[in-house]
Parts: structure tokens; C-alpha cells; sequence
């Protein structure tokens, strides 16, 4: 069984008193999926992934209204990030015995989900129910990496030629070459701002555009033109509540993100197939 590890990071942005993780995602017999946020070169290549988490500042109003600037910016905060944690229920479960604690860690493995850069839906006629005619729309979310992940495990087992099992199990034993080590990103070119007043100029960092950042250091952002609103935004990736990406196993991406044919490979030859 493969499930969701959650859409609202620690779950305190969802309205919860302490950090939390999802059930039933959490269950030892179970592999929960986190997510990532996925940039592509012009040729369509990975230019680099990173923990999906999402903060976002409205910085101009809608084009229609002259995209004025929004002074002081306004800051919305976080918006979506992969969940994960420690479970304050079930114990550590064998596979996970390298890790510290000794209750469940969440998640195992992670897969795309930032809906900024996630699945594209087009859908032509009445087939998505709303008015006649094409319509293009983008979903994101561990509700989209966990069947992604579901989809390539299905694939590895007619690989094998045999069921493999819960993926947890597996997963945590592979060789780096099956996997994309998930790491903070940032950028030298991440957004900054100025205010000009009649006093003066308000110099706004790239941290100040992006909160709030709680546990996170290096995060990578952008300007954004919302197609829903057509207003302008600074949005951030990597910023998932409290949190965080880091070198091995990490609480928004487990072990990392799939790599194709080598994770496949890996896989079959693991299950001893």
C-alpha cells in the first residue's frame, strides 16, 4: 500500500497545535510518498529537484489594474508542502533501522507534486464538465506523486515478473544510483526588491520576500504571473513549514526521488528477481 504523506507540511499551517504526520501513511506496513519540486533545462532535462514547499508574496495587482505595485507586499505565506515527520504512534519499523528515534519516520520516498510545476491537464470538449471547448489546468500534490510512484512500482514488479511487496522495504537498501538525493537549492538570482519613498529606499532581501522560513536557510524563488489572477507573486521552493531538505534521508523527501531505469534495475535485482 502506498499512500500520501500529506499537502500541508508539519500540519501546523493546517491549524494543528504541534507537528504531526498523515495516517494512514504512517503505518509500518505501508510506503509513504513525499514530494518534489521539479525545474527542467530547455531541453527538457532535469535541471535540478528540490523538496516541494511552496510560500508566496503578492508583490503587483491585476494586469487589468495596471499591475500597481502592492506596497508593503503582501505576504501570503505558506501555500503546499509535502508532509512528514515523526509518527507519535507506531514504532520504528526494521527498515527504517538506520535512521534515528525509535517511532516511524515519514515519508519514505517522494515523487513530483508542486502543483507550480506539476501535471498538466488539457482537456478538449466537455470532458472535464465545464463550458465547450479546450481547457488547460495544472494539479499537483502527494495526491499526484503517490500514484506516480504507484504507476512505477507496477512497472517494476512486471519487471521482476513477480509481486516485490511493500516498496518500504526495499527502498531504503537501493544504491545511490537509484535514487536523486534530494538537497536544498538556492539561487544567486533570487528575488529582491526595492521601495522607492519619498523619504527614502526600502531594501527587501530575498528571505524578506518568501516568509516564513522557520527551519530553512537556502531556498530558491521566482516572479510569478498567476494565469488565474493575473497578478504578480514572488513565489519560493523548498519551503515546506518546519521541514526540510538534507543530504540522505529527510522528513519532505525520504531516501530522494526515483530515477527512471536505474531505480527499476534496482529494484528487481534488491527483490532478488
Amino acid at each position: 500500500m502506498n499512500f500520501s504523506s500529506g499537502d500541508c507540511g508539519d500540519f501546523v499551517p493546517c491549524g494543528l497545535p504541534a507537528p504531526d504526520v498523515s495516517f494512514p501513511a504512517d503505518l509500518p506496513s505501508a510506503t509513504s510518498i513525499g514530494g518534489t519540486s521539479l525545474s527542467l533545462k530547455k531541453n527538457r532535462t532535469i535541471d535540478f529537484q528540490t523538496g516541494w514547499g511552496n510560500n508566496l508574496t503578492r508583490i503587483a495587482n491585476r494586469i487589468t489594474q495596471g499591475s500597481t505595485p502592492v506596497v508593503p507586499p503582501l505576504n501570503l505565506g505558506f501555500q503546499g508542502g509535502a508532509g512528514g515527520g515523526v509518527s507519535g504512534f507506531f514504532a520504528k519499523p526494521a527498515f527504517q533501522s538506520s535512521l534515528p528515534g525509535a517511532f516511524r519516520l515519514e515519508p519514505d520516498i517522494a515523487y513530483l507534486a508542486d502543483p507550480f510545476t506539476g501535471v498538466e491537464i488539457i482537456c478538449d470538449g466537455n470532458s472535464c464538465g465545464g463550458p465547450p471547448g479546450p481547457d488547460v489546468s495544472t494539479v499537483g500534490g502527494t495526491s499526484v506523486s503517490c500514484p506516480m510512484f504507484s504507476g512505477l512500482w507496477a512497472v517494476a514488479a512486471q519487471k521482476a515478473g513477480a509481486p516485490l511487496g511493500q516498496a518500504a522495504q526495499l527502498v531504503y537498501g537501493l544504491p545511490s544510483s537509484a535514487t536523486d538525493d534530494i538537497v536544498p537549492v538556492g539561487s544567486r538570482d533570487d528575488v529582491t526588491g526595492v521601495i522607492q519613498t519619498s523619504t527614502g529606499n526600502i531594501v527587501l532581501t530575498a528571505p524578506e520576500l518568501v516568509p516564513p522560513l522557520e527551519n530553512t536557510t537556502t531556498f530558491y524563488s521566482a516572479i510569478y504571473n498567476s494565469p488565474f489572477s493575473t497578478r504578480w507573486f514572488v513565489l519560493s521552493f523548498g519551503t515546506d513549514s518546519s521541514l526540510t531538505t538534507a543530504p540522505g534521508w529527510d522528513n519532505v523527501t525520504g531516501v530522494g526521488a526515483p530515477t527512471g531505469m536505474p531505480f527499476l534495475n534496482a529494484v528487481v535485482h534488491a527483490a532478488g528477481h
